[in-house]
């Protein structure tokens, strides 16, 4: 018997199909790579946000605190004090663009702290929590104070950070006019701090990362739209109305 040898001939890709599979491979790869960046940006925009609503609750939650204290006497069992001998509520309304400041006074009893955690130690002494914005930092900051009469505030910035990515901190107050403990109107600057009986605080937050929104605008403290600047950052405005508790019989 006589074995033949049967040769196979194998055929490579021509150069059109190898071309037609590069291109069908980066059209594939192009699709993944957009998905992946679609989906990464989607997640850091719902992450730096998820952060600013922390940020803006926590900030607006500190400054409640302190303003539904303003005015707080601390009546002793001996002697003789009907009312609060300091300055509950007082403010500076900044310029355009500036932010506003607020400072917050009431009797502190013992062990009482003020906002950068400074003890009181004796009977008789105010609490003195003074709130102001470091716009080169961007912070949220507070200067206490404890003293018999505390000294007025310095020009901000000034105290310890409370919250970092603040831009903006814009204060409105309601004042009673008729003396039946409803504000009838809100003003940036009243007349009479005594008849101050609501404040209603906006905090403006922004991203800790860059590049997360593409051009367009937000809403500012003011209700006005503004450009998104070049950092291109996340930004959202937190606003709350709270109550001086010591000037009103029912609050909430």
């Amino acid at each position: 018997m006589r074995n033949n040898s049967l040769s196979k001939t194998q055929q490579g890709f021509t150069l059109v199909e190898l071309m037609i599979a590069l291109t069908i491979s980066l059209v594939l790869l192009l699709v993944i790579g957009t998905t992946f960046v679609s989906s990464r940006q989607a997640f850091r925009v719902q992450e730096d946000n998820a952060r600013i609503q922390e940020s803006g609750r926590f900030a607006l939650e500190i400054l409640g605190r302190s303003i539904k204290q303003a005015g707080h006497a601390d009546i002793p069992f001996t002697g003789f004090k009907v009312e609060f001998d300091g300055t509950a509520i007082n403010g500076t309304a900044g310029a355009a663009g500036v932010a506003d400041t607020l400072t917050i006074q009431y009797d502190g009893a013992i062990d009482d702290r003020d906002c950068e955690g400074n003890p009181v130690t004796a009977i008789g002494t105010i609490i003195q929590n003074h709130f102001n914005i470091d716009a080169v930092n961007a912070r949220l900051q507070c200067d206490g104070t404890i003293a018999v009469a505390p000294a007025a505030p310095g020009a901000p910035p000034s105290g310890i950070e409370l919250v970092e990515n603040v831009e903006d901190l814009q204060i409105l107050y309601g004042i009673d006019t008729n003396g039946d403990q409803s504000a009838n109107q809100y003003v940036a600057l009243p007349a009479s701090w005594d008849q101050v009986v609501t404040a209603r605080v906006c905090v403006l937050v922004r991203s800790e990362k860059t590049n997360i929104v593409s051009a367009g605008s937000y809403m500012n403290c003011n209700g006005a739209a503004v450009a998104v600047p070049a950092d291109r950052r996340l930004r959202r405005a937190f606003t709350a109305t709270f109550n001086l508790r010591n000037r009103v019989n029912i609050s909430p």
